[in-house]
């Protein structure tokens, strides 16, 4: 249930948080194939498939899991079925569809044939262009609750953003990134609310 509430903490995504300077699959490896092994039931198959591709672009496998591997897709379906209003649903989905559509343009290449890291590049060069034109999220900020019609342009914000923020937080809250690639004790004997940290600790888990 923690990792499922975790989505809920979502805002307007994580891109005050990135800059070109740190960008996602710095350390890529693997191509991870969409496997869809789970019955959806917020997303389409096809949608499945396709937030598949896109978790693992955001978090590729390499000597530590994958999105896919951690179970990310099958999550986040769950958590957004969840907790989604029909609003955001529909700006999710609809931006899905956009990004879809649009990645040729900014790959050259569909996203169906698409390599794991094609979709990583195609995600960094979005939150290039968001630290090139602040306007685009700003707009998307100040506009958010505003009724009517929402351009192409705002749902494919509101999708990057969304699914990068959602993308990170069930990874690093899921049980098997928890227990095998952050720092996890899984019988603590004492509380301790301050350790020194240093340079290059790894995080502690939360699961």
């Amino acid at each position: 249930m923690e990792r499922r509430k975790a989505i809920k903490n979502i805002g307007y995504g994580s891109a005050a948080l990135f800059s070109s300077s740190l960008l996602f699959g710095s350390l890529q490896s693997c191509t991870a194939t969409p496997t869809v092994d789970w019955i959806p039931v917020f997303f389409t198959p096809e949608e499945a498939a396709q937030m598949e591709k896109i978790c693992e672009g955001i978090a590729p496998k390499t000597t530590t899991p994958g999105a896919i591997e951690a179970g990310v897709p099958a999550h986040l379906d769950e958590a957004f079925s969840l907790f989604s209003t029909e609003e955001e649903a529909s700006y999710f989905k609809r931006g899905l569809a956009v990004f879809v559509e649009n990645f040729k343009g900014n790959a050259e290449v569909s996203f169906n044939k698409a390599t794991t890291p094609q979709v990583t590049d195609v995600i960094n060069a979005y939150y290039k262009k968001y630290n090139e034109q602040p306007e685009i999220l700003k707009n998307y900020r100040e506009t958010f609750k505003d009724a009517g019609e929402k351009s192409d342009e705002f749902v494919e914000a509101h999708f990057v953003t969304s699914v990068v923020d959602a993308t990170f937080n069930s990874y690093f809250t899921s049980e098997l990134v928890g227990e095998t690639v952050m720092r996890y004790d899984p019988i603590p004997v004492k509380y301790e609310g301050c350790i020194p940290y240093e340079a290059g600790q790894k995080s502690w888990s939360s699961v």
